[in-house]
């Protein structure tokens, strides 16, 4: 009985953690809004209504067309995935900026035979081999320009084609885990989330670290079903490592698996085997990240970009964003030859803890958290980098697109905490325990390191879930209700 009750605690204290990050944004993110001065609380009531009703008819359209047939859902999904994303960079074309640059660039080099040596020499690589995700991620994308067409045109496609083999398989691992409507729904949520839907378009690493991401979760669910396994072991620790090179949050993943096996699974010495084997592999490639490195690309990169981040996001000035001051002081370690990569990363991390340091000592660390909760936070990362990357004729629309990419994210706050409380009240935990410890999980690591608008992309798929999940239950419930009065009036 009390093993019982220790497990039900331990299960609910990410719930209310988390409860409490969503509301704190609900809070929070109104201070830095892109709106209108003179926008009405009724527009965005407006917005809302009509963006919770176009989920909920979309949501009953696709369970008409799985009852027609089965897989009409999945060819539905995928041309609702593509298409208008098609349409968008044919409507409004866009160029390569910043990090997206790089990709291109570097990729474009590649997919010409030049090799890695004569790029760094040449100083084309930049900075590139400190930030080891911009030549992993380059090398992915020189192999579809191989493949397909040197040109950033074929970057923007892979990145839509690869949203809309997410959005199947999202489809596919939810149904498996939870009902089809609630699949649906999480599906239709991510296809139409209005930031994500314009960032998508560009050159960025997410849409590559979402379809890994949802990977995860179906092969994670095989290794329920199946036990030991081997096949389904190296294929985590695969994707994970893959996940990684991309993006590094792998780690707050594989964390969410474990905590999640181990409080809902019976067989607790099988998940400690299983997981321990993954969490071996998992290691030993991320810390032997740098020697794979020089044995992939023949030059000498950085382990990690870990002290960076945290250098970065602890700077008090800035709410944990990039500075030109902070830059400086990457350039100089960066270019001092007496450090390596590794040793610049080091020396960035001390800087980054003694900033921490300072600003405990102070009092001032609760109110950098909360100003980097506001930039984590941040909706208009779609609009922005749209309009970094050479699109001004969406200036024109701004102010439209930004309210519904606000109210669009200010409603999936509210239908999340909602899920929370209805997952709670109804003894359902464990059935949104694993989406809601992802979520958790990203929020927090998030506030350690750099922040940006579009850091919080990895959120979406765990915040699509938790909606759907929501709104059928509810529904559910109503039904429910209705029902027994009937048999009440009857």
């Amino acid at each position: 009985m009390t093993k019982k009750i220790t497990q039900q605690i331990l299960q609910h204290i990410p719930i209310f953690l988390l409860a409490v990050f969503l509301i704190a944004i609900c809070l929070l993110i109104p201070h830095q809004f892109k709106i209108a001065a003179n926008s009405t609380s009724w527009a965005w009531i407006g917005i809302g209504i009509a963006i919770l009703l176009a989920i909920i008819l979309g949501t009953w359209l696709l369970n008409k067309l799985y009852k027609l047939n089965k897989y009409y859902v999945l060819i539905a999904i995928l041309l609702l995935t593509i298409v208008p994303r098609l349409i968008w960079i044919a409507w409004i074309p866009t160029e390569a900026v910043s990090d997206y640059y790089y990709y291109n660039v570097i990729a474009s080099y590649v997919a010409d035979h030049n090799s890695w040596s004569t790029l760094q020499d040449q100083g084309i690589l930049y900075y590139a081999p400190y930030f080891t995700h911009i030549l992993n991620f380059s090398n992915l994308l020189s192999v579809v320009y191989k493949i397909f067409g040197n040109a950033y045109l074929v970057g923007q496609l892979y990145n839509i084609v690869i949203t809309g083999l997410t959005a199947i398989l999202l489809y596919i691992v939810i149904s498996k885990r939870l009902q089809r409507t609630v699949a649906i729904g999480a599906t239709l949520i991510f296809m139409i989330w209005p930031a994500y839907f314009m960032y998508s378009t560009l050159l960025g690493t997410e849409p590559t670290f979402l379809l890994l991401f949802v990977a995860s979760i179906y092969i994670y669910m095989k290794m329920e079903e199946t036990g030991f396994n081997l096949f389904w072991i190296l294929s985590m620790a695969a994707v994970l490592v893959l996940m990684n090179l991309i993006r590094p949050l792998a780690a707050v993943i594989l964390i969410a698996f474990i905590i999640t096996a181990l409080l809902l699974q019976k067989k607790r010495w099988d998940t400690v085997k299983k997981f321990g084997l993954v969490f071996i592999i998992f290691l030993v490639f991320t810390l032997g990240q740098s020697t794979i490195n020089k044995l992939v690309y023949q030059i000498p990169t950085a382990n990690s970009i870990v002290g960076y981040n945290v250098f970065i996001g602890a700077n008090e000035k800035t709410g944990g964003q990039w500075s030109k001051e902070d830059s400086d002081t990457f350039w100089k370690l960066y270019q001092n030859p007496k450090l390596t990569n590794s040793e610049v990363d080091k020396e960035l991390l001390n800087k980054g803890i003694k900033r921490y340091q300072v600003m405990a000592k102070n009092g001032g660390l609760f109110k950098h958290m909360k100003n980097k909760l506001v930039h984590y936070s941040d909706e208009g990362y779609g609009y922005s980098w749209n309009i970094y990357s050479q699109a001004p004729i969406i200036w024109d629309y701004s102010k439209i697109i930004l309210q519904v990419s606000n109210v669009f994210l200010y409603l999936m706050l509210v239908l999340n905490f909602g899920a929370l409380i209805l997952a709670v009240c109804l003894r359902k935990v464990p059935m949104i325990f694993l989406f809601a410890l992802f979520q958790l999980g990203f929020i927090l690591s998030g506030l350690l390191v750099e922040v940006q608008g579009r850091y919080h992309i990895a959120l979406i798929i765990g915040s699509s879930i938790l909606t759907a999940w929501f709104l059928n239950e509810s529904w559910s419930l109503l039904k429910r209700k209705l029902s027994r009065k009937q048999e009440e009036l009857g």
